[in-house]
């Protein structure tokens, strides 16, 4: 009795709390027995449209076949014993210190049982009443009738506390009551915000919200799944005047901006608005908080502060100033300037607690280091933490930015004392790293890309804190114009090479390799997690490949330094027989042929004038007789096109088009004269330009076809076999569509092709911008991104793309970009 409840604090409690109103019932002695120490209620007008409105959702459509969402049916088996289209109270209760079971309550008119059931039926007596025992296709319920309310459970122990307070009249919690006479919906949720965490305490391990604790005893929230939409409102109550929300008291809340700054896969934001700082202050006394900081004065001309969890778990604590030049300069007496990044400035100070004054509303942090941005005041406990912030916010990667995240912004109340917001892929990525062994395969198989974006909010007036929340649907049609999201992984040392991805073959992510100024090579996972790192010999000569030596789908990663042939396997570890060890300098970039596609792999290494083939054995193959012509330019490329074998090897003389045994096996029937761009294969043709900027199309035949493109002399080409770009000047053309971009210093362009998917990139490194562009050379909405070098991109994802890109000196970007 464990998986069940989680569903219920994922739809009612999940992203941090979920608001509602109950209504009154016309029958209102039914909520006279409700168990004591109930922790969740739902009241229903009619038990039957609740359960159909909930079933209707693309939440239990598209996750009906789980095991979570079967076991909760199961937990609720008895009730289909009743009849349906009733007033109802379903109940969930704590029994013992980690079980749970589930109640009803009904009028007895409404049990629903034919002769050969109710035949079944076994009398137990307890204190005075009769306890009925059914043990129907194969699942018992308990059930007792108390003036004429029907109450049953899947546990006999809930009967019979239900009869011993209704011997002794002892009625439910008084402030459930008050909660309850001020609902209004149809159908109303009802949580015990003290004990909660009995929902979702055997399905997560340490999952503890602070932000929500001591903000009242009762929630009281109507639900609204009529859009598609999950939507929520209600009121906290508390017993007395010493609840958090009671802070609020005397001031207005204002419109939130936190999500101005917090980034689309942070895991969420909480945001703090009132009129009156000292207002706040003074409640904050009368309930006994004292804790202060030097920091103080900062915040007299603020109306918000709030906090911004990033993906990785560090906090970024936020204060949007009325008067920025002002605040900034009582900030300069106590700090100093410590650098510049993204030409923002960031200072440093002696760690303090600098929102003490905010206690117990935000947690207690010690922060050593802050940031303006426009009027936001961003702290947090180091530099690179602001960096990491300051990525996302420069490439505009910010809820405010998103789409569907403004939608449902749209549909919510424009201020709030306490607002929580977050996209929900991100929170239940969070989630899975609390979630139990056991309950972890349920998390990740839980369909949630119908909803996109959930937002909370709690406005304390008077007595009450009225609240409100949403989790939205995402709109297809706003997709695409979702902001890219960005990971920034710092290193020790600066970076030496361009970042590329590596599959693990044993858990299916890609990692990202790539070489520090160290000459240390990392393997680090998509969370920035290092897995492990390996000492070379010297830098990686041209790039680190991928492929499966032993042809049991484990992949190995291989590439050249100055000196050796590597083979590293998944932990990093060299495979035998390699390294390889060379007396002469390897000048190119590492190839691997594999004429026949049967494993017989041949490594091939370029040292200046001279190609040298090895087997998987390490062995010296010979056969490749290639007499040298001047020093070779780049790495030989194997091509097949039919039958035959090709290898394009490229030096002084131009392209040499050769056989498995060097010879040359095509030969242009005119003179050529290659520019310095890289030869592929197009339409079946050996293609390339030459140093005129015309393009060359070579046949098998040799016969040679010339087009006149009026390239500069320094352009750039990118060869497919159904795609030709160039690049010339500030011109970009993708198979004969023209864009111009900014003058700039630019990487070749590179062609993107996975499944049915194509996408060409070309980077500016001077400054440091990545265009990416689709099949129609459109650009991609959310682009151009910070990077400075060229990109390595994943498309696995039908719906979703990755790509790394080396960022900063000493740091690499791992960008998302949804569809």
């Amino acid at each position: 009795m464990s998986m069940r409840f989680s569903l219920l604090m994922f739809c009612l409690s999940l992203c941090v709390i979920s608001c509602d109103f109950n209504a009154e019932s016309a029958q209102g002695e039914l909520i006279d027995f409700i168990p004591s120490k109930s922790i969740l209620v739902l009241e229903s007008e009619s038990l039957s449209e609740t359960l159909e409105d909930f079933i209707s959702t693309d939440l239990f459509e598209n996750n009906k076949s789980l095991p979570l969402f079967k076991e909760l049916q199961e937990n609720f088996r008895f009730v289909k014993y009743f009849e349906q289209d009733a007033e109802a109270f379903l109940a969930v209760t704590p029994i013992g210190e980690r079980e749970l079971a589930t109640s009803l309550i009904i009028k007895d008119k409404y049990l629903n049982l034919d002769s050969l059931q109710l035949s079944k039926e076994q009398k137990i007596e307890y204190a005075g009443k009769s306890i009925s025992e059914f043990n129907l296709e194969g699942f018992t319920f308990y059930s007792t009738l108390l003036n004429r309310v029907r109450i049953a459970s899947e546990s006999k122990l809930i009967i019979e506390n239900v009869i011993r307070a209704h011997n002794n009249q002892f009625k439910f919690d008084a402030i459930f009551y008050k909660a309850h006479k001020a609902a209004t919906g149809n159908s109303s949720v009802f949580i015990n915000l003290e004990e909660a965490d009995y929902l979702y305490q055997n399905e997560f391990d340490e999952l503890s919200p602070k932000s929500l604790q001591g903000l009242g005893k009762w929630l009281s929230v109507d639900l609204d799944v009529s859009s598609g939409n999950l939507k929520w409102s209600g009121v906290i109550l508390s017993e007395e005047n010493s609840k958090k929300l009671h802070l609020f008291n005397g001031t207005s809340p204002t419109s939130f901006r936190l999500h101005e700054v917090t980034p689309t896969n942070a895991i969420g934001f909480m945001s703090l608005s009132f009129s009156s700082f000292e207002t706040l202050q003074k409640n904050r006394a009368s309930q006994n908080y004292s804790a202060t900081s030097t920091f103080k004065p900062l915040f007299e001309n603020t109306n918000e502060v709030g906090a911004i969890q990033l993906e990785n778990g560090a906090l970024v604590y936020d204060m949007i100033s009325n008067n920025v030049t002002q605040a900034l300069d009582s900030l300069k007496v106590i700090s100093e300037e410590e650098s510049s990044f993204r030409n923002q400035t960031i200072y440093s100070f002696e760690p303090e607690n600098v929102f003490a004054d905010f206690s117990p509303l935000v947690s207690n942090h010690k922060f050593a280091a802050f940031t303006v941005y426009d009027s936001h005041f961003l702290f947090a406990k180091d530099r690179e933490i602001l960096e990491n912030l300051l990525v996302n916010i420069d490439n505009r990667s910010v809820l405010s930015e998103s789409s569907s995240f403004q939608n449902a912004v749209g549909v919510m109340s424009s201020s709030a004392h306490i607002t929580w917001a977050g996209q929900l892929d991100e929170i239940m990525d969070r989630l899975e790293t609390s979630a139990t062994t056991d309950f972890l395969p349920n998390l990740k198989d839980l369909d949630t890309k119908a909803y996109k974006s959930v937002i909370m909010q709690a406005t304390q007036e008077d007595s009450f804190a009225f609240v409100n929340g949403i989790i939205a649907k995402a709109k297809a049609e706003t997709t695409s114009t979702e902001a890219i999201q960005a990971r920034r992984i710092k290193l020790d040392n600066n970076i030496a090479t361009d970042p590329q991805f590596f599959i693990n073959w044993r858990t299916r992510q890609k990692d990202i390799a790539i070489q520090d100024s160290e000459n240390t090579l990392h393997l680090i996972d998509k969370n920035g997690k290092t897995l492990w790192t390996n000492s070379l010999d010297s830098r990686v000569v041209g790039e680190i490949l991928s492929f499966d030596i032993f042809r049991n789908t484990r992949l190995q990663m291989a590439f050249t330094t100055q000196n050796k042939l590597y083979v590293l396997d998944k932990n990093g570890t060299n495979v035998n027989p390699f390294p390889l060890d060379f007396k002469d300098l390897v000048t190119e970039g590492l190839a691997i042929f594999d004429y026949d596609n049967n494993g017989k792999y041949r490594f091939v290494v370029v040292q200046d004038e001279d190609i040298l083939m090895f087997n998987k054995e390490g062995k010296l193959i010979k056969g490749f007789d290639y007499k040298a012509q001047g020093p070779i330019q780049r790495t030989p490329q194997h091509i097949r096109i039919g039958r035959k074998d090709y290898i394009l090897v490229e030096n002084d003389l131009g392209l040499k088009i050769l056989s498995r045994t060097a010879s040359e096996r095509v030969k242009p029937n005119q003179k050529l004269s290659s520019s310095p761009n890289a030869w592929g294969l197009y339409n079946s043709s050996f293609t390339g330009t030459n140093t005129d900027g015309d393009l060359i199309e070579i046949a098998e035949n040799g016969i040679v076809q010339k087009t006149e493109l009026g390239l500069s002399k320094n352009h750039f080409t990118a060869i497919h076999a159904k795609h030709v770009v160039t690049f010339s000047e500030n011109k970009l053309n993708i198979n004969g569509v023209n864009k111009t971009l900014d003058y700039g210093l630019y990487f070749p362009p590179q062609i993107h092709e996975q499944s049915t998917r194509t996408f060409f990139s070309i980077v500016d490194q001077q400054a440091k911008k990545v265009y990416l562009f689709d099949e129609q050379a459109e650009l991609v909405p959310g682009f151009p991104v910070f990077g400075s070098s060229q990109i390595d991109l994943d498309m696995s994802k039908p719906s979703q793309l990755h790509f790394t890109v080396k960022g900063d000196d000493e740091a690499l970007l791992l960008y998302t970009k949804n569809f």
